[in-house]
């Protein structure tokens, strides 16, 4: 499964408070060409989900998540600011 680190939740909730998403609606990665893709959308039956503050945050479904087992979603600091980045859950770079 992906491991997800605090300071990427954290992340995760504050782009929802940003977009006024509802609070039935999370982040989805989806498999697109060149990679993933985060988007709003609603829990379904057999969602993988991870929790902030009580909120769903992501969502993955069954396919994305074993997909992503060796992956870990972290946060950089950039000289934007934060974003988000996937990274092998065994790299040691950055």
């Amino acid at each position: 499964m992906l491991n997800v680190t605090k300071p990427a939740l954290d992340r995760l909730s504050h782009r929802l408070a940003c977009e006024k998403a509802a609070d039935d609606v999370a982040l989805r990665f989806t498999r697109r060409a060149g990679g993933w893709k985060l988007g709003p959308d609603q829990a379904r039956p057999g969602d993988v989900t991870f929790a902030h503050d009580g909120r769903n945050v992501l969502l993955l479904d069954g396919a994305v998540s074993q997909g992503m087992t060796d992956l870990t979603l972290d946060v950089r600091n950039t000289d934007a600011g934060p974003r988000l980045r996937l990274r092998r859950a065994a790299s040691r770079a950055d």
